[in-house]
C-alpha cells in the first residue's frame, strides 16, 4: 500500500467532526457587499457587530450555528446513492489518508457510515486499503480473502476478532468486508487491501509459521521455541529468532 491511499478506521477523530463539514472561506475573492434594503437595516439592528459577538451567539445556539454549516446525510446506511457525502470528498481533497473514530464501539450507526464513506472513497477518490485497529496477523489473513478468496470470513473474524478486539466481529463490519471482497472480484488488478495497524493478539496460524520455518532453518531451535510458546521468555534468542523469521511471514 506504500502508493495506495489508505482509510484508518481507528479511534483518530470523532466521528461528527468528519462529517459535519464547513464551507471553506475564500481569501482571495471577498464576497461583495450586499445592498442594504430596510429588512436588512433592521435585522442588522440586531445582529451581532463582530466577530467575538458571532462567536458568543454560536455559543449560546450551537444547534444554529451547526444548522448554519453542517451538510446533512442522506442514510447512515451503506447502500444507495453517495452524492450527500461530496462536501465530505471536498474536505479530503487529494489527502492520502482519512481518518474515521467513534464515540461507542459496536454502535450500528458508526459502523454503517464508515462502510458509506468507504465506498465513497474507494469509488469517487481513488482510496484502495482500509486499515483497522487489528493485530497486524490478523490484516495478512484478512487481506488474503479479500484478494484471492482464500479461507471463510465468519471464521476468520470469529477466530482473530477475540478479547479486546471483539467489537470488530459484528454484522456490519462483516458486511463492509464482504462490500470490499465483491468489488476486489469485479477488479482484481486494482483491489482494495486489508491492514492490521496494531500489534496486539497474534492468532496461532502465525505460530504455526514460525514454528515450520524455524524447524527447517534452525531445528535445534525447536525445543526452546516449545518451552517459548509455553510461557517464559528468552531475550537474546527471542530477538534472534524474530529477525530470523520476520521476513518469512
Amino acid at each position: 500500500m506504500n502508493t495506495h491511499k489508505a482509510l484508518l478506521a481507528a479511534l483518530l477523530v470523532p466521528l461528527g467532526a468528519t462529517l459535519a463539514v464547513a464551507p471553506a472561506a475564500s481569501a482571495a475573492t471577498p464576497p461583495a457587499p450586499a445592498v442594504p434594503s430596510a429588512a436588512a437595516s433592521v435585522a442588522a439592528d440586531d445582529a451581532p457587530a463582530g466577530p467575538e459577538e458571532a462567536a458568543a451567539a454560536a455559543f449560546r445556539s450551537p444547534e444554529a450555528a451547526l444548522g448554519r454549516v453542517a451538510h446533512p446525510l442522506r442514510t447512515t446506511e451503506p447502500r444507495g446513492g453517495l452524492a450527500d457525502l461530496r462536501p465530505f470528498g471536498r474536505m479530503v481533497g487529494d489527502a492520502r489518508v482519512v481518518g474515521l473514530g467513534e464515540a461507542t464501539h459496536s454502535s450500528h450507526e458508526f459502523f454503517t457510515v464508515k462502510h458509506r464513506v468507504l465506498r465513497y472513497l474507494v469509488e469517487e477518490k481513488g482510496f484502495r486499503a482500509f486499515a483497522l485497529e487489528a493485530p497486524w496477523s490478523t490484516g495478512l489473513r484478512l487481506d488474503a480473502y479479500l484478494t484471492s478468496g482464500k479461507g471463510d470470513l465468519k471464521q476468520i473474524m470469529d477466530e482473530e476478532f477475540r478479547g479486546d478486539y471483539r467489537w470488530w466481529n459484528n454484522a456490519e463490519y462483516r458486511d463492509l468486508l464482504q462490500w470490499i471482497r465483491a468489488y476486489n472480484v469485479k477488479h482484481p488488478k486494482d483491489p482494495v487491501r486489508f491492514v492490521g495497524d496494531d500489534g496486539g493478539f497474534a492468532g496461532a496460524a502465525l505460530y504455526d509459521k514460525g514454528s515450520a520455518y524455524a524447524a527447517k532453518a534452525r531445528p535445534e531451535l525447536t525445543p526452546k521455541l516449545t518451552e517459548l510458546y509455553r510461557g517464559g521468555y528468552d531475550d537474546e534468542l527471542g530477538s534472534r529468532f524474530a529477525v530470523s523469521v520476520g521476513v518469512a511471514f
